[in-house]
């Protein structure tokens, strides 16, 4: 992957924008309660990055609070003018955010590795023979990353 890679995204009114150094880490699609309350969808792109590799470009960000379906207390960013969620993290901060991958400009690089809490999936989601699948939250992340790295390298060659 090339280290110069700079990801730029934002909000649905474009109000919110912010610069991205390099790729996520990992992309999951998350079928949680709370990730289909939050989007008010079937699920959500979750694009793990590190903190210090965003960096808000435009806009006011307002923030709100809640406990995750795992119990970990969460926080979450969002356009002050669209109400448009760009990231959420933890409380206390393990120095990552989840940026929402509908909000990257190229969304290549929002292409889920893996279904994570499919446990909480709609009854009439599918899945191909290839994905990979976790009930709950996993607590090994390396075959998501490795995915999701190969991916990404595809792209960058």
């Amino acid at each position: 992957m090339r280290g110069d890679l700079i990801l730029t995204g934002g909000c649905h009114c474009g109000a919110g924008r912010y610069r991205l150094k390099g790729a996520p880490l990992m992309v999951y699609a998350c079928h949680c309660r709370n990730c289909q309350k939050i989007s008010a969808s079937t699920f959500n792109i979750s694009c793990i990055i590190l903190e210090d590799s965003i960096t808000i470009t435009q806009g006011e960000l307002g923030r709100v609070d809640w406990v995750a379906d795992g119990g970990k207390k969460r926080f979450g960013a969002f356009c002050v003018k669209c109400g448009g969620r760009l990231r959420h993290g933890d409380e206390p901060s393990r120095g990552i955010y989840v940026l929402r991958g509908g909000t990257l400009d190229d969304s290549r690089y929002a292409k889920p590795a893996a279904h994570i809490w499919v446990s909480s999936k709609m009854d009439w989601v599918d899945f191909r023979d290839e994905d990979l699948l976790f009930d709950e939250q996993p607590t090994d992340y390396s075959e998501i990353t490795s995915r999701y790295q190969a991916y990404v390298r595809s792209l960058t060659v």
